[in-house]
């Protein structure tokens, strides 16, 4: 069973026109990251990087990876999956024999539209980005279910503001739509 929402076709997107780099390509501060990526068991790991690179990345690329790693994929079947920050993967064992320093992450649902999250892309509001993450989350929670149609608030002590809609959702893998800032 798979669960799809579509994108609106007015979003912008940001990012290069070839093939998205595996390399580490932090991101600028101050710039507006709007993008669609997709995280799988194969690639279950969040990395909030620049539009050049692949923000769904391996579990063997942790180590490497370091503090630009926020988040984790857990698949449960076609209707929810479990994103946790990077921390608590650590702590639960799903990311290996790891030894590298992470931020702390903070993950919750946004009390948002989807509408209202793809206007606030679009005109890449950065101001009220953070505001939406800051408020969302206060009670600092790591980890949080994901339904298709849930948008998650990210915020994470190297400062680090997101929000991401959960689109189409398997058994093994979540698309998503996400934007995302540093701002230090």
């Amino acid at each position: 069973m798979k669960t799809l929402l579509k994108t609106p076709p007015s979003l912008a997107r940001t990012g290069s026109l070839g093939p998205l780099s595996e390399q580490v390509i932090p991101a600028m501060p101050g710039t507006n990251y709007v993008y669609s990526s997709t995280f799988t068991g194969n690639r279950p790991l969040y990395a909030l990087l620049d539009c050049k690179a692949n923000k769904s990345r391996a579990l063997i690329h942790a180590g490497i990876l370091g503090r630009e790693v926020h988040l984790h994929f857990a698949f449960e079947d076609a209707t929810r999956a479990k994103v946790s920050s990077i921390k608590v993967a650590k702590t639960a064992k799903l990311l290996g024999d790891v030894n590298a320093e992470f931020d702390e992450v903070f993950v919750t649902p946004a009390d948002i539209a989807i509408e209202d999250f793809y206007t606030l892309s679009a005109r890449r509001n950065s101001k009220k980005l953070i505001e939406i993450c800051q408020v969302a989350c206060q009670q600092r929670k790591t980890s949080a279910l994901v339904v298709p149609g849930m948008i998650i608030a990210v915020l994470t002590s190297g400062h680090k503001y997101g929000l991401f809609l959960a689109k189409e959702l398997t058994p093994t893998s979540v698309s998503i739509d996400a934007y995302h800032i540093w701002a230090p």
